[in-house]
């Protein structure tokens, strides 16, 4: 741009005019009126650090469309029938379930017959609001929301939960979830995958052999993307997959032979891979009344590798060396599961 184009945009009062390059920098960028309190142009201040908890609030507070915003943990079902819900978990085990039934009587009633409008909100807590309620709220299309604190649920004057029924997912019972899911597969029994699965789900353990024990690997189904969803929801084991015994045998050799160990007497054809918890392990067994200590190798399936010996005690060694491992997380908080079944509004 010419000086004269620039100096334009500074005097024009509605317009704002930064030089390139521009970078938004490690932490984003704020754009602060150029006179303060009034409308129009901007200066960007480029952020050195990240937000504080106050300044994404002071956002909120001035009532400004820009700037970050905090959102909970949120799962959305729309169904065939033209009903939907969503379900928000917040902090300290809190969540809403608000939705929608296309056909929904109360709304009927307040629509087309004058009826005052439920109070779906009655007696709920301040922290359900417009962040956390349905889309269909915007518009006058709510027709139920139900808030979960202290371990059950509460609502004001939405209908009963067999009539949102179809705005939520069928996993009022783990029986109905097993039946939807089976449904999909009409061709194989695979109620009893399903139910691991599913168990999986509860304790937060999923892992891509399970979903493949009911879904297969035939590129039917998308199992990446369904692994996705189990990711965004916490369900997903951080535990590594059970590395192949093959696998196992393969690193062990590659070590001995790598180092160039003495293998007289421990010939590496031989070598036995015994599974454990938490991996393998792998050695040549001893021929009868060998009294002579051997090497023993034991390697985790994330791929941690220790080379000891038999004359080390077994269990106290496995025992030890299982206490090194990571441990993945223990599920906890609002399963969901319980977001939907365990208590009825």
């Amino acid at each position: 741009m010419t000086e004269y184009e620039i100096a334009a945009l500074d005097e024009n009062p509605l317009l704002t005019y930064v030089p390139g390059p521009f970078t938004s920098g490690e932490y984003g960028v704020v754009l602060d009126p150029a006179v303060a309190g009034q409308p129009g142009a901007r200066q960007v201040r480029v952020l050195d650090t990240p937000l504080t908890d106050e300044e994404r609030a002071a956002f909120v507070a001035a009532k400004s469309e820009w700037g970050p915003r905090m959102l909970p943990w949120v799962g959305v079902f729309e169904g065939t029938a033209r009903g939907g819900s969503t379900l928000h978990a917040l902090p300290a085990g809190r969540a809403v379930l608000s939705g929608g039934v296309w056909n929904a009587p109360t709304l009927d009633a307040v629509y087309n017959a004058g009826a005052p409008m439920p109070e779906l909100y009655g007696g709920a807590p301040d922290w359900v609001a417009d962040p956390v309620l349905n889309p269909r709220a915007a518009s006058g299309l709510l027709s139920f929301c139900y808030w979960w604190e202290a371990g059950r649920w509460y609502r004001g004057q939405s209908p009963s939960a067999q009539e949102c029924a179809p705005a939520v997912p069928g996993v009022w019972t783990r029986e109905t979830t097993i039946k939807i899911v089976a449904g999909l597969l009409p061709d194989q029994d695979a109620s009893e995958a399903i139910g691991a699965l599913l168990s999986a789900a509860e304790t937060g353990g999923v892992t891509r052999a399970a979903l493949i024990a009911v879904f297969g690997d035939d590129s039917r189904f998308d199992i990446d993307g369904a692994l996705y969803q189990f990711s965004a929801a916490g369900l997903l084991s951080t535990a590594p997959e059970p590395m192949p015994a093959e696998q196992a045998i393969s690193r062990v050799r590659d070590y001995i032979t790598g180092r160039q160990l003495d293998t007289t007497g421990y010939p590496l054809a031989q070598l036995t891979a015994d599974r454990l918890r938490f991996g393998w392990m792998v050695h040549v067994p001893a021929p009868e009344n060998t009294p002579a200590h051997r090497a023993v190798f034991y390697i985790a399936d994330d791929g941690e590798f220790v080379h000891s010996s038999s004359a080390i005690d077994h269990g106290q060694f496995v025992a030890a060396f299982e206490q090194r491992l990571p441990r993945p997380p223990r599920a906890g908080g609002l399963t969901r599961r319980t977001a939907f079944a365990d208590s009825s509004p």
